[in-house]
């Protein structure tokens, strides 16, 4: 089984989950939840990217939170939830393993250290929403797709994606012509290199350079929140 962090924790410390775990193969535009849709099943992406996105009623979306092989979709079911608030769709073709919620619930319900976790989880997910508000009111669009790139790094693990313009910003909410300069410029700089969807981060420390403090600030809270938690669940086992 390729690795997710948090299920690999959950699985460790309880065997008998790994028979109920479902392995799917997602592509691009695969759906995992729409506002108001029952929760059925726990998310655990082990490769490729999730994006959570607020619907508006023009019919746009604009991302709120990704979700990587580091993270899952529906945490909050252990905690109560039936049904989801915002939709989450698969932005970068992947892997992940899907787990009913009520076996989730029941783990968490009997196990300490795996609901600090799931909250935790939960916890990094309403920081990265914030975060993109302020993101998205206050920094310039160049700043925020260097950003969004790294954080899809972040996310991935990988220094190569496949996306085209105009979902990119579509995440960002933004023109694509804006995109498409910007990314332009990136590439000009040799920090990136795009070319029929593909793209590739060539230079991650000049890249950083031209990203807003975003980045930084979220792996920063991510690494405290997870290497606290990845202690206690050290100690537990």
């Amino acid at each position: 089984m390729q690795q997710n962090s948090i299920l690999t924790a959950l699985v460790q410390r309880h065997p008998d989950a790994r028979a109920r775990l479902t392995r799917v193969d997602y592509v691009h535009g695969d759906l995992f939840g729409r506002p108001g849709e029952p929760i059925h099943h726990a998310v655990f992406p082990v490769s490729g990217m999730i994006s959570v996105v607020v619907d508006l009623a023009s019919g746009d979306v604009v991302e709120a939170a990704m979700v990587g092989c580091e993270g899952m979709i529906g945490a909050s079911a252990a905690f109560g939830a039936t049904e989801h608030i915002n939709s989450s769709f698969c932005q970068l073709p992947g892997t992940a393993y899907l787990l009913p919620v009520a076996e989730l619930a029941d783990i968490a319900k009997r196990d300490e250290t795996i609901r600090a976790t799931l909250f935790a989880h939960e916890q990094f997910m309403m920081v990265q929403a914030q975060q993109t508000a302020a993101c998205n009111a206050k920094h310039h669009i160049m700043q925020r797709l260097a950003t969004w790139l790294l954080r899809a790094k972040d996310a991935t693990g990988a220094n190569e994606m496949f996306l085209t313009q105009e979902f990119l910003a579509q995440m960002l909410g933004v023109q694509r012509a804006s995109v498409s300069g910007f990314a332009g410029q990136l590439q000009d700089m040799d920090l990136i290199r795009y070319r029929r969807g593909r793209l590739s981060i060539t230079d991650v420390e000049g890249l950083t350079h031209q990203a807003c403090e975003c980045h930084s600030r979220l792996a920063a809270f991510h690494g405290k929140l997870f290497r606290d938690g990845g202690e206690s669940l050290r100690n537990a086992g």
